[in-house]
């Protein structure tokens, strides 16, 4: 009868010794207690200098303070806790250390794992994974061959190009998986002349290849010959770019503007351009220039009442905008840009005006003398009135915005002289802020002695919250408030104990009602 195989038997003292991560217990006083052989060959110091150590002490002195680490902890109480901290070793040297670790309550311990993260690692492998995301990323293949072999190495980029994947690539002749068959013996001559050194390394030039589904792409090669210890090449390294949407975009470029013209006689924008007449004073008001049948269309205008220099075209452009657009054109010519671009108005033929966007396009020469300068005309008076439509909208926005926020801030005076700051929900910076000026300006408006903050409706209270409450609670001490915070969940006081928030003179009460007894009976004491 079989019977069923079992794993080794470890002593659990044993692998608690030997194990590679660091283990030990923290008491009440965050004193190091029953650390682990990990903790010597990590921080050189001895397990009898460790046993009983302050974790302080060894703390980064930026650490040190619980608020200022790089921590998480659970919504629940009993939930782990994460830190990053630094660690003072027997060298005084410092390691990162990242912390796990498990508040037992009854017991007033913390149970914690440690693993070391040093910075230059994680930059290392931040780094590699970085490269390897490029490369399995980047539009390329890398392709390695070697004589007798054929493929031994194939990238991602290649799988992606040529649609084999690695497996099925490794161990084939290139010419046979992606070079159509007429061309076979042609792309073998060059390999070979590659190995001998017949033909340098470096671009091959544009081929067209075959995927495996049969479509032809066009890619453009780079070639390396690969020499082992002894200087003896032993195969090529290719690298593929695909340029078959380049070679198209070349070939759609070409047919565009072969009918440009045709496109411009039938555009509903508008084109006014020149070719200087005097190279040495290109902004001569008198310059004539060409108006588009478009542009024409665009201002309602015939093309005998079309402006026919730069002086006539100044005319077209609305009397506030002239300045700017002066302005533009000669930085445009006088720094001698390629492109400038400036939105204004310009007068239609029934006297209405309409908002366009108007970009120069220059060509200049290699003396820096304009050859021609023409300007695309765009009417974008419809988007001009959407623009000032979602104004108007913002501002509502932003109105009912504010009308929010009040709200989200009540402060409710219960009782002659005791007002009442009830928070739900997550408290960042900005409420904080908003919180802290109502509170203020309420207990001095209406000279309350007592401020009573209810936190019912907080379910988590992290330390940036905790201390943002903390200041609103001495800023009210400031202006003769005392300050009470009511309804701490349990889940959220223990998370306080854990992070080491000081509450302070604060005085905290389990539940509103007891809040305000407390402050009713302060008040009569008084």
């Amino acid at each position: 009868m079989e019977t069923q195989a079992q794993g080794p038997r470890i002593d659990p003292r044993e692998f608690f010794e030997k194990a590679p991560a660091l283990f030990c217990v923290l008491d009440s006083d965050n004193r190091m207690y029953q650390p682990n052989g990990a903790w010597e060959r990590v921080t050189g110091f001895s397990l009898e200098a460790l046993e009983g150590m302050r974790l302080e002490d060894r703390l980064h002195p930026e650490d040190r303070d619980p608020t200022r680490r790089t921590s998480r902890i659970s919504v629940e109480a009993q939930g782990a806790i994460v830190q990053e901290t630094r660690f003072r070793c027997a060298d005084d040297t410092y390691k990162w250390l990242e912390w796990t670790m498990r508040v037992v309550f009854e017991r007033g311990l913390v149970f914690c794992c440690a693993r070391s993260i040093e910075q230059p690692r994680r930059a290392t492998i931040t780094a590699a994974r970085r490269l390897e995301a490029y490369l399995r990323r980047a539009p390329i293949a890398m392709i390695e061959t070697e004589v007798g072999r054929g493929v031994v190495e194939w990238s991602t980029g290649a799988e992606r190009i040529f649609g084999y994947t690695r497996s099925e690539a490794l161990g084939r002749r290139l010419v046979d998986l992606i070079v159509a068959e007429p061309h076979h013996e042609t792309v073998l001559d060059a390999a070979f002349a590659i190995r001998d050194g017949r033909i340098p390394s470096g671009r091959f030039g544009a081929t067209e290849n075959i995927t495996k589904d049969g479509r032809t792409v066009v890619c453009e090669w780079h070639n390396a010959p690969l020499a082992d210890e002894e200087g003896r090449v032993r195969g090529v390294l290719s690298i593929a770019l695909d340029r078959t949407e380049i070679e198209r975009e070349r070939a759609r470029a070409e047919e565009s503007l072969a009918r440009f013209e045709l496109l411009m006689r039938g555009s509903k924008n508008g084109l006014w351009d020149y070719v200087p007449r005097d190279p040495t004073n290109p902004t001569d008001p008198e310059q004539p220039i060409f108006v588009s049948e478009g542009l024409t269309r665009l201002l309602g205008i015939t093309a005998e009442e079309a402006p026919k220099s730069l002086r006539a075209w100044e005319g077209f452009v609305h009397p506030e905008d002239r300045e700017r657009a002066a302005r533009l054109f000669a930085e445009h010519i006088a720094s001698r840009k390629a492109e400038t671009y400036y939105e204004g108005r310009l007068l239609r033929g029934d006297g209405t005006y309409l908002w366009v966007a108007s970009t120069f396009q220059s060509l200049w020469s290699e003396s820096g003398e304009l050859q021609r300068l023409a300007s695309a005309i765009v009417d974008i008076t419809e988007r001009k009135d959407t623009e000032a439509d979602l104004r108007d909208k913002l501002a509502v926005i932003e109105r009912q915005a504010a009308s929010i926020r009040e709200l989200s801030t009540p402060i409710l005076e219960v009782q002659e002289g005791v007002l009442c700051l009830p928070v739900v929900g997550v408290v960042d910076s900005g409420r904080a802020a908003e919180m802290m000026d109502a509170a203020l300006g309420s207990v001095v408006d209406l000279q309350a002695r007592f401020l009573i903050i209810d936190l019912t409706g907080v379910p988590v209270l992290d330390t940036s919250t905790a201390d943002r409450l903390l200041a609103i609670a001495r800023a009210a001490s400031l202006v003769g408030a005392k300050t009470v915070i009511t309804g701490l969940r349990p889940a959220v006081a223990q998370t306080v104990v854990t992070l080491g928030v000081a509450m302070g003179e604060v005085k905290t009460l389990r539940n509103l009602k007891d809040g305000l007894r407390y402050c009713l009976r302060e008040a009569a004491s008084r």
